[in-house]
């Protein structure tokens, strides 16, 4: 009876929140879910409020355009810094020590009077910038992601909600409909759990998930059977595992999978290659922080860029170094700020991740909703070797993962001498001789490593190829160990 009565219960929680939901309101043929979601969250705002009626300078908004979301970010903006300023320990004092008035903030080159926030001051005091009583906190997430961080970020109701109807957007945005079922691959072994959030956002939203979080491939195989999948979101480097293990063993297009979303970590184009082949269907890159709900951006078929959520989230690529916004489609470090969240709302939030900014229109189709370039890597976890070299994971992902058989890997970097030395341990199925030299033939070709090499500076790469199972898969750990005592 209880247990009932607990069912009857989320039950009708769950109707009230979809009430909440205004990516319900649109059809499975609908064209453009994602950018119809934002627009519809923009002409909400430009209704109730006078003053982003006077930014957008109109008096009605039949059609939203590129420069309407811009004003409507400008004014979102705004509202959040008034919104911080009033309740942020944190950004109280920041904003006075800046000497920053909102309403001077007038147009996207403006933001960078705005100083950046440091993910360490979010890790140190996380109560300083915890804008809600706590009876208002809903929930709480504890992140480091790949920064080694920890950070503790607070939502509320409305803040979960609207993380929600962004991801439902999202969602029907790369095919998923009311009739699709979709496998959450995020290992257990994760520090951090979007699975369970994901699977909570479809269930409000109507849709139709399950959770697949084991690490054994004919498990979940047996699952997509049973569950009758139909699209696939996970961690890249989990679903690129799985594709690797079983592709031999199952006939993987006979699934029927029509999507595949990648998340959580980078996807190099050889994982990208790897898994289309073997499934038979897009792949497609999520990016996302903890710090941010998650659901930040998406890839479309185009594959050209993800498309960001306009509606609650402003998004720069600045040079790191100058602190100056770069132009589109060069490379640059991602700020983000949240428009829109109550309880832990960022202003000019520090990525470290590495990409570009694509304006719009798309091919896909969509013509006023922004996107940022494929991640490229995070400037903490750069390294520099020979004459300052920089690689990143990225790079050798590329390589050594376009090289059938490799399952994962790590390298070292090491001192012999004066030169630099990396050795990498390779995860392989297959005939270890061939692969070795497939591997050490494609890390010969990375420019930074023949540069190196060329100036006497770096050492010919060691490669090690090792059993499947050797080598512990941990989700989102470091695949490059710098040993070396002292470098640049």
């Amino acid at each position: 009876m209880i247990s009932q009565r607990v069912d009857v219960l989320n039950k009708l929680k769950i109707a009230i929140a979809r009430r909440h939901l205004s990516s319900r309101d649109i059809s499975d043929e609908a064209k453009y879910p994602l950018e119809e979601w934002i627009h519809n969250q923009v002409k909400k705002s430009f209704k109730s409020s006078s003053e982003l009626r006077e930014i957008l300078g109109k008096r009605r908004l039949d059609e939203v355009t590129r420069d309407d979301i811009r004003g409507y970010q400008i004014y979102r903006l705004r509202k959040q810094l008034e919104y911080v300023r009033a309740n942020s320990i944190y950004y109280r004092t920041m904003l006075k020590r800046a000497d920053i008035d909102p309403k001077e903030i007038r147009s996207f080159e403006d933001l960078t009077k705005i100083p950046l926030t440091e993910p360490s001051e979010v890790a140190k005091e996380p109560f300083h910038f915890l804008c809600v009583s706590q009876g208002k906190v809903m929930r709480a997430f504890t992140t480091s992601g790949t920064s080694g961080l920890t950070k503790r970020i607070f939502f509320t109701r409305d803040d979960i909600l609207r993380i929600i109807d962004s991801i439902s957007a999202a969602l029907k945005t790369v095919g998923m409909t009311e009739n699709d079922v979709l496998q959450i691959m995020f290992p257990t072994i994760a520090s951090w759990d979007p699975g369970y959030m994901l699977d909570g956002a479809c269930k409000i939203a109507g849709l139709h998930s399950v959770i697949a979080d084991m690490l054994d491939v004919d498990e979940q195989i047996r699952i997509m059977k049973e569950s009758g999948t139909t699209m696939m979101i996970g961690l890249t480097s989990f679903i690129y595992r799985v594709t690797v293990l079983a592709k031999d063993k199952y006939d993987l297009r006979s699934l029927g999978i029509k999507a595949i979303i990648l998340s959580a970590e980078p996807l190099s184009e050889a994982m990208r290659r790897e898994i289309e082949e073997a499934w038979g269907c897009k792949a497609l890159s999520q990016y996302g922080l903890t710090e941010m709900g998650l659901a930040t951006t998406v890839e479309c078929v185009a594959q050209d860029g993800l498309h960001v959520n306009d509606a609650d989230f402003l998004v720069e690529a600045i040079n790191s170094e100058t602190l100056e916004h770069v132009e589109p489609r060069e490379s640059g470090e991602l700020i983000i700020t949240s428009l829109n969240y109550q309880a832990t709302p960022l202003i000019r939030y520090r990525t470290y991740d590495l990409s570009s900014l694509i304006e719009p229109p798309c091919a896909c189709g969509l013509k006023t909703i922004g996107k940022v370039g494929k991640i490229k890597g995070r400037l903490d976890m750069m390294r520099k070797i020979g004459m300052g070299e920089k690689i990143f994971p990225m790079l050798f992902d590329e390589a050594l993962l376009s090289v059938s058989g490799v399952v994962n890997y790590v390298v070292f970097i090491e001192r012999s001498g004066f030169r630099d030395r990396l050795r990498f341990r390779v995860e392989f199925i297959g005939d270890k001789e061939e692969g070795r030299r497939k591997i050490l033939d494609a890390v010969m070709n990375i420019p930074e490593i023949k540069t190196s090499i060329e100036s006497d500076l770096l050492e010919v790469p060691i490669v090690e190829m090792v059993d499947n199972g050797s080598l512990e898969f941990t989700p989102k750990t470091m695949s490059i160990i710098d040993l070396r005592n002292q470098y640049n």
